[in-house]
């Protein structure tokens, strides 16, 4: 009985390790060993009509730096469409995007006049769309004069069919848990990049900016929530290469709020965990290509926190036989205080960056376990509120 609860906390411990630790490494090692894609924009005589689409909630304090953004690229002006969905806004959104509209006729405005949310909103937005290439975004990313060139240019060189783009988490204020957001998010875009040297996709790309080919695109279906990741299962099941671009640079305002970030990562999670339901079959097989990454990237993650709750109830059973098991549950019962702990830190404007990181760590586990609960027994909700913007 010993030995069973002994390799059962093992393994319930080893697999965030690996998940978290073991496998990016492995993946950046074999990464090393590819050679880097150069861009030559010559290649391209003349650029395609592009559409870029994005949604907008009462997005009065973003909206035009992000019009700014997409005006201050070195894309052909004349190339460029760009259709906008209101999620019936009700401050200055609106007065904001039709002075643009006056200026710039390749706008086109949609207003609702109820709410619908964002995955309703792009569905019917894709419905205007006519250019076979298509870049989706959101009101608080703002561009480099180069990301649109280089998210086309896969679409074109490259024969991508779905084009991630790099998105660097900036924090205005640097308050809260923004720190630990801007660290965890550059640790998945080089885990991204790495995947998509090394197997032509990426496990995920970022819904605040991505590049499709038109064919390519789906509807996402009501209740999914994470209609950027649906989209990459979609695109892979069907074949098509998913690519990382790390010159498609961008940059958006990270949420430093940790009961706000919580809600959202449990919505996130939600969506995960029907994401995949719907798309199991990728991952099989699950010791090479895609199930692999699919397992090791996403699927562990998502068990994490019961991975956590299953060794310290092994580690509390050996504490009975085994002395040394006893600092170990007394040290899970000190991180089960931690985000508690961190939330007070925040409060009191105090970062104590080790504390801060694991609390932050924990809380979003806890909110991933909600979030498989209330997958298990909520309905299929997919209403939309953006967080407050600190810009």
């Amino acid at each position: 009985m010993i030995y069973a609860l002994w390799i059962v906390f093992v393994v319930s411990v080893f697999i965030p390790i690996y998940s978290y630790a073991i496998y990016p490494i492995i993946i950046k090692i074999r990464a090393t060993f590819v050679k880097p894609i150069l861009h030559d924009y010559n290649l391209i005589k003349e650029w395609p009509e592009v559409t870029l689409v994005f949604s907008v909630f009462n997005e009065e304090k973003v909206i035009e730096k992000k019009l700014q953004s997409i005006f201050n690229s070195d894309y052909p002006k004349d190339k460029l469409k760009i259709i906008i969905g209101s999620d019936n806004s009700t401050d200055k959104t609106h007065e904001i995007i039709e002075i643009y509209c006056a200026k710039h006729p390749n706008i086109t405005l949609i207003k609702k006049h109820n709410r619908n949310g964002k995955l309703k909103i792009i569905n019917e937005l894709f419905d205007l769309i006519k250019t076979e290439h298509i870049v989706f975004t959101d009101a608080n990313v703002f561009f480099e004069p180069t990301t649109i060139k280089a998210l086309v240019y896969d679409l074109i060189i490259n024969d991508a069919k779905l084009v991630c783009g790099n998105i660097h988490k900036f924090s205005p204020k640097n308050l809260g848990i923004s720190g630990q957001e801007i660290l965890y998010m550059n640790y998945e875009n080089s885990l991204k990049h790495h995947e998509s040297l090394v197997y032509n996709f990426c496990v995920g790309v970022e819904g605040g900016c991505y590049a499709i080919k038109r064919d390519w695109f789906v509807k996402v279906p009501d209740g999914f929530l994470m209609d950027d990741f649906f989209i990459t299962l979609d695109v892979i099941s069907k074949g098509g290469k998913v690519m990382f671009e790390p010159q498609a640079l961008c940059y958006e305002d990270v949420n430093d709020a940790p009961l706000i970030e919580f809600k959202r990562k449990i919505r996130i999670s939600l969506g995960n965990f029907r994401n995949l339901n719907y798309y199991k079959h990728l991952l099989f097989p699950i010791y090479k290509g895609f199930g692999f990454a699919f397992f090791s990237h996403k699927v562990l993650r998502w068990i994490t926190p019961f991975m956590f709750i299953i060794s310290f109830v092994s580690a509390l059973a050996l504490s009975f036989k085994i002395n040394f098991f006893n600092w170990i549950t007394y040290t899970y019962a000190l991180l089960i205080l931690l985000p508690l702990l961190t939330i007070i830190l925040e409060k009191i404007k105090l970062k104590i960056p080790i504390i801060n990181a694991l609390g932050h760590f924990i809380l979003m586990n806890f909110a991933l376990l909600l979030g498989y609960f209330k997958y298990q027994f909520a309905n299929q909700e997919s209403a939309w509120q953006p967080p407050q913007r600190n810009i």
